[in-house]
C-alpha cells in the first residue's frame, strides 16, 4: 500500500486491527499507529507487551524504538491525559485559556472576565474569587493590578482548566462552536451540552493571524475563523449534527450566495463534509470567545489551510486552467481534427500554440479565459489596481486576455465592488429637484427653528442662540440659551408662544432636542405638525440657516475688540436690526408685515421724531394688500431658486420600498487626521417608505444594524445612490463583445 493515496489510513487501520485482534479483544487500545496497552502493575505490563510485540512480529510489521513509551504512569494519547485517576483532557486543549496574558488595562480585565463569565456556572463561588478583579471595572476607578488581582486572576485561570469546567467528548451530546475573529487572532469553543442541558467547554482553540492575513476584511475573517475551528476540531464535528454560531450575521448569507470571491469559496468549500448549520448571535453574547481572538495563542506553525494563495506566474497559472476546462479542451479537438471542416468559425477564430488556447482578434492572440478563472482575472486587473472604473478595466483586460461577453461580466464586476461602493460616487449633475415650502400669507402660520453654536460661555453662562424665524413675514426671535437640551428648546417654544400664538408647522433638522420623547409630548399636546428635515439636508431649513449666517457675521463684528464673554449682550440690537430691515424678497421690513407699521430702533434719532410727530399705522385694507403683495413677491422669488437650483440637476432613479442603497457620509474630524482615504459612504440601507419631495425613510439592513434597536432615518434624494448595480442590461447588443456563432457551437458541442 504506497504512502499519500486517500485510502491508505483506512486499509492501515484494517490490518492492525487484524493482527492485533486477539489482543484488542482483551485490553489493547488501537487507533492507527497508536498501540495503548494498560495495565494494573509491572509483572501485567510486562506480559501483554510481550503478547503484542509477538502479534506484531508474526504479522511482519517493525516498530521504531524512539517513538516507543514504556511503562509511563500517565500518557498523552488521542488529546487525553491517561492516568492511574482516569482520563482527563490534555494540556493541548487548555493552552489558551492557561497562556491568557496578564491584563494591563481596565478593557483588557473586562475581555478576561468576558471569557471566565460565561462559565461561571461550573466555579464555585466565582463571584468572590473574581472580586478583586470585577472591583477593577467600576467607574472612575484608578488602576491597580496588586498580587491580589493577580491571585484571582491565577486561580479563574486554574479553574478555567480543570475539571469540571472541560467535559469529556460525546458524539451523542448536542454540540456546538463558537467562532470569532479581530486584526490580532482567530478563536474557537467547542461545546457540548451535558445531562442537564448546560453547555459545558471540550476545548479551546485560537491563535494570531499572519500579517497578511491582518488585512483582510472583518467578512473574511470571520470566516477564517469558522473555517480555522472546523479543521481544529475537525476529528469531533465529523459524521454529527453541529451548530456554529458567530457574531458576524453576513457569514448566514454566504452558502445562498451565486457570487462569492474565490478566497472565501476555496474555504466554504471545506464546510460540505460537515453537517452543520450557521446561527448568528450577538457580539455582547460572544464575549468568551471574542477574548480568545483578541490574545491568541502563538501556535509556532501557521497549518496550511490558513491562506491559499495561488503564487504562480500568470501565464502557467491560465495554462493549467486550460487544461481542466472543457469547452477550452472541445475547441483544442477541433482544431486538431482536419475533418471538422464544418465549424470554418472556430477554425477561424482560434488557435492553438504551445499547447495553449488563443483567441484572434484584429490580428493580434488573445489568452482564452476559463469561466472558472474569470473572477481572478478581474481582481487582479481591477482590484488590486487601484479599483478602476469599467472602461480603463475593460481596455486592460482586452489587452491580453479573452472570453464571451467580456464586456457585460465586466460591467457587472465593477457595478458589484464593494469597496468602489463605499468610496466611489457618481459623476455627473446630482439628482433630485428643488421643493419649496408653500407659504402661507399668515404670519407665524410656519415656523423655523435651529440652535447657532457652541459659543465661549459668556458672563450670564449661555453657550448658544435658539434662532427662530417666521416663514411669512421673516420676523427673527433670537433668544441665548445656556444649552441644547428638549427642556431648554421647549422653554423657548412656549415664550415665544405666548407672544405670537400657536404655529401651524415647525420645521426643524434633527437634533437630539427636537426628536427627543419629551419634545414629541409637547409637539402633541400644543396640536404643531412637526417636520424634520432629511439628514444633512440643510437647505430643507435653508430659512434660519440663512439668518444664522448673517447673525454669526454681525455677532462677530459686534464683539470686535470687546469681552468674548459678553457676546449675548449684543443679541437684542442683532434681533431688532434684522426685523427692521427691508427685506430683499418682500421689500418690507419683518415688522410691517407683522404690526402694519415700521417699528423704531435705537437708531433712529430725536431728529426723526421731530419729523414725524406721529407714527402712522396702516389700516387692515392696506395691511391686507401689503401682505398679499409680499407674498406674491414669495412666490415669484421661489420659482426663481427653483430655476437656479434645478438648473444643475437632474431627474432621480425610481426607487421602490425595499431597494438597497449607500448614503453618503457626514465625514466629521477625526482626530486631526486626515479624512480623504475615509470611506464616502455607508450601507446598506432599505427603503421603507417614500415620501414626498424626494425624501425617503431608511432603515437598517442586517450588515449595518449596530445594536438591539433598528436604526431609521430621512434622507433626501442626492445623498442616496443605488447599493450595488447588479441590474445590469445583459440583453444590450453592445456588451455581446464580438460573441459569434462559433460559442453557441462549442456550447451545443460541449453539452452533447
Amino acid at each position: 500500500m504506497p504512502f499519500g493515496l486517500v485510502n491508505a489510513p483506512s486499509v492501515f487501520q484494517r490490518t492492525i486491527n487484524k493482527i492485533l485482534s486477539h489482543a484488542k479483544i482483551k485490553y489493547a487500545v488501537i487507533y492507527m499507529d497508536d498501540i495503548l496497552i494498560p495495565a494494573r502493575d509491572f509483572e501485567e505490563g510486562l506480559l501483554r507487551l510481550r503478547e503484542v510485540l509477538e502479534l506484531l512480529r508474526s504479522g511482519g510489521l517493525t516498530l521504531n524504538l524512539s517513538k516507543c513509551n514504556f511503562f509511563f504512569k500517565s500518557i498523552d494519547f488521542l488529546g487525553f491525559e491517561v492516568g492511574p485517576d482516569g482520563i482527563r483532557p490534555g494540556s493541548r486543549k487548555t493552552d489558551a485559556v492557561a497562556q491568557f496574558p496578564i491584563p494591563k488595562n481596565q478593557h483588557e480585565v473586562r475581555q478576561f472576565m468576558g471569557l471566565a463569565s460565561f462559565f461561571r456556572r461550573f466555579i464555585k463561588d466565582f463571584a468572590i474569587i473574581a472580586r478583586p478583579l470585577t472591583d477593577l471595572l467600576r467607574k472612575n476607578c484608578n488602576w491597580k493590578w496588586s498580587e491580589l488581582q493577580n491571585t484571582a486572576f491565577n486561580d479563574i485561570k486554574k479553574k478555567l482548566t480543570e475539571r469540571p469546567v472541560i467535559a469529556l467528548y460525546d458524539p451523542k451530546a448536542a454540540t456546538e462552536l463558537h467562532t470569532d475573529a479581530s486584526k490580532l487572532g482567530v478563536a474557537g469553543i467547542l461545546l457540548q451540552k451535558n445531562k442537564d442541558g448546560i453547555l459545558c467547554p471540550v476545548s479551546y482553540y485560537s491563535r494570531k493571524t499572519t500579517v497578511d492575513e491582518q488585512k483582510m476584511h472583518s467578512y473574511e475573517l470571520e470566516t477564517l475563523a469558522v473555517v480555522a475551528s472546523l479543521n481544529r476540531f475537525r476529528v469531533y464535528l465529523l459524521g454529527i449534527p453541529f451548530k456554529i454560531y458567530t457574531d458576524c450575521n453576513a457569514l448566514r448569507t454566504t452558502l445562498t450566495k451565486r457570487d462569492l470571491i474565490p478566497r472565501i469559496a476555496r474555504w466554504w468549500i471545506q464546510l460540505q463534509e460537515f453537517d452543520c448549520e450557521i446561527e448568528y448571535r450577538s457580539g455582547d453574547r460572544m464575549a468568551h470567545v471574542d477574548a480568545l481572538s483578541r490574545h491568541p495563542v502563538n501556535a509556532g506553525v501557521v497549518e496550511a489551510h490558513v491562506l491559499d494563495v495561488l503564487n504562480v506566474e500568470s501565464d502557467n497559472w491560465l495554462s493549467t486552467a486550460q487544461l481542466v476546462d472543457e469547452e477550452v479542451q472541445t475547441i483544442k479537438n477541433i482544431l486538431k481534427n482536419p475533418e471538422s471542416k464544418n465549424i470554418a468559425d472556430v477554425l477561424n477564430n482560434y488557435e492553438v500554440k504551445n499547447d495553449r488556447l488563443y483567441r484572434k482578434i484584429d490580428g493580434s492572440l488573445k489568452w482564452v479565459v476559463p469561466k472558472p478563472m474569470r473572477w481572478q482575472i478581474l481582481k487582479r486587473n481591477h482590484d488590486d489596481l487601484g479599483h478602476f472604473g469599467f472602461e480603463k478595466t475593460l481596455a486592460r483586460v482586452r489587452d491580453s486576455f479573452w472570453f464571451a461577453k467580456m464586456r457585460r461580466f465586466i460591467k457587472k464586476y465593477v457595478s458589484a465592488c464593494l469597496e468602489c461602493a463605499h468610496h466611489k460616487a457618481s459623476g455627473g449633475p446630482r439628482e433630485g429637484f428643488l421643493h419649496p415650502i408653500p407659504k402661507v400669507d399668515k404670519p407665524f402660520h410656519t415656523i423655523h427653528a435651529d440652535h447657532l453654536g457652541p459659543f465661549i460661555k459668556s458672563k450670564h453662562g449661555n453657550c448658544y442662540l435658539l434662532v427662530i424665524v417666521d416663514s411669512f413675514t421673516k420676523y427673527v426671535n433670537i433668544k441665548p440659551v445656556k444649552n441644547v437640551k428638549a427642556a431648554t428648546t421647549i422653554r423657548v417654544l412656549k415664550e415665544h408662544i405666548s407672544y405670537f400664538g400657536v404655529p401651524v408647522r415647525l420645521i426643524t433638522d434633527r437634533g437630539s432636542c427636537f426628536t427627543s420623547n419629551s419634545f414629541k409630548v409637547f409637539i402633541k399636546e400644543t396640536g404643531i405638525k412637526h417636520i424634520l428635515n432629511a439628514v444633512a439636508t440643510p437647505r430643507a431649513n435653508g430659512q434660519v440657516e440663512r439668518f444664522n449666517r448673517t447673525i454669526l457675521d454681525a455677532l462677530s463684528t459686534k464683539t470686535h475688540g470687546k469681552n468674548d464673554k459678553s457676546w449675548d449682550e449684543f443679541v437684542p440690537d442683532i434681533q431688532i436690526g434684522l426685523n427692521t430691515s427691508v427685506h430683499k424678497t418682500t421689500q418690507k421690513s419683518p415688522s410691517e408685515l407683522l404690526f402694519g407699521f415700521r417699528a423704531s430702533n435705537t437708531t433712529e434719532g430725536i431728529l426723526n421724531d421731530a419729523i414725524s410727530d406721529t407714527v402712522k399705522v396702516n389700516s387692515s385694507e392696506q395691511l391686507d394688500e401689503m401682505r398679499k403683495k409680499a407674498g406674491e413677491l414669495i412666490r415669484l422669488q421661489q420659482e426663481k431658486d427653483s430655476v437656479r437650483f434645478n438648473r444643475k440637476r437632474k431627474p432621480g432613479i425610481n426607487y421602490k420600498i425595499g431597494d438597497l442603497i449607500r448614503v453618503e457620509r457626514d465625514i466629521c474630524s477625526n482626530n486631526g487626521k486626515s479624512k480623504k482615504l475615509l470611506p464616502k459612504f455607508q450601507g446598506p440601507y432599505r427603503i421603507a417608505k417614500l415620501l414626498p419631495h424626494d425624501r425617503f425613510l431608511i432603515e437598517d439592513t442586517p450588515i449595518t444594524q449596530k445594536t438591539k434597536r433598528r436604526y431609521e432615518s430621512i434622507v433626501a434624494r442626492d445623498k442616496i445612490h443605488p447599493w450595488l448595480n447588479l441590474n445590469t442590461d445583459l440583453n444590450s447588443s453592445t456588451d455581446n463583445d464580438d460573441d459569434s456563432d462559433c460559442d453557441n457551437q462549442i456550447e451545443t458541442l460541449t453539452n452533447e
